[in-house]
């Protein structure tokens, strides 16, 4: 059963009945048998084929959330039961955003993995959308995003909170300048590192509104932008602490106040965290001894 329970999750995660014989070490026929004992088991259809796709019927996606969960706390099961309860060791995988993967975790990943040196930790950058797709496809067991989104699968613990700034070129006529206030942002050529960060949120209630005139899918880049002059950005002081020390970027605060973007750490609701996880979100939730200014 339990076998029949990881090839239905194979089979729709790869699409592909050769890849899903091969994970598992069986042929094809194998597959299709096992598939066909498992809908007999159960009494109801799980899967339809055709073109070249596997598609769940409604028993087929209940039956699959039921065979993540039964997995995971199965692997749990042989991890804890496999290791003396109090040796922190293992494979733990870990999905972040660039801004905190980057510029957040490395002080707290180093003094994770010198007081754990027996976990092999796995850190994936991630876009936003793919740290939530991971987590459910149980692809990482934690996941890092700012301004996290409630889901009825997913827990959120809060992590920390970055401080959003202004940034110039130390060429632009601002560069002179403390602070400035929202109303002057208006109509300014802008250039946004993720498709929603932050202007939205900022300028959400204002009437005030920018011209977006670069999107780039990665914060260097638009810190690039930026020092050349090619528009002015809103992004995590933290991401720009170097630049602003070297005096390549100018760092402005604006006038309304701090603006602040709240970073969670995700994971499934019903799954059982390993002894690894349940350490580093221990030690995310604890500041750690002289760590940086966010």
């Amino acid at each position: 059963m339990l076998r029949s329970l990881r090839i239905l999750s194979d089979l729709v995660l790869t699409q592909s009945f050769t890849e899903t014989a091969r994970r598992n070490y069986l042929t094809q026929s194998a597959v299709s048998q096992h598939l066909k004992a498992l809908e007999s088991k159960l009494g109801r259809r799980l899967v339809e084929r055709g073109h070249g796709q596997v598609r769940l019927t409604s028993a087929g996606t209940t039956a699959l959330e039921a065979a993540k969960d039964i997995l995971a706390r199965y692997e749990q099961m042989e991890r804890e039961l496999k290791q003396p309860i109090s040796e922190v060791t293992g494979k733990l995988r870990v999905g972040s955003i660039y801004t905190v993967g980057l510029y957040e975790l490395p002080g707290y990943t180093s003094a994770f993995l010198e007081r754990y040196p027996g976990v092999d930790l796995l850190l994936s950058y991630l876009k936003d959308s793919e740290v939530y797709e991971a987590l459910l496809d149980d692809r990482i067991e934690l996941g890092i995003v700012d301004s996290p989104k409630p889901h009825p699968r997913m827990t959120i613990t809060p992590f920390t909170k970055q401080r959003v700034v202004l940034i110039t070129s130390t060429k632009h006529p601002w560069a002179n300048r403390k602070r400035v206030s929202l109303a002057q942002l208006h109509d300014q050529p802008f250039i946004v590192p993720q498709a929603e960060f932050p202007i939205d949120e900022i300028l959400r209630k204002t009437a005030v509104r920018v011209k977006v005139v670069h999107a780039f899918d990665n914060i260097e880049i638009t810190k690039r932008a930026v020092e050349i002059g090619l528009g002015m950005a809103l992004v995590p002081f933290v991401t720009v602490a170097d630049e602003a020390k070297a005096g390549r970027l100018k760092v402005l605060e604006l006038t309304e106040g701090t603006f602040e973007r709240p970073v969670g750490i995700l994971t499934r609701k019903r799954a059982e965290l390993s002894l690894p996880a349940r350490k580093l979100i221990e030690l995310l939730t604890a500041p750690l001894s002289g760590h940086h200014d966010r």
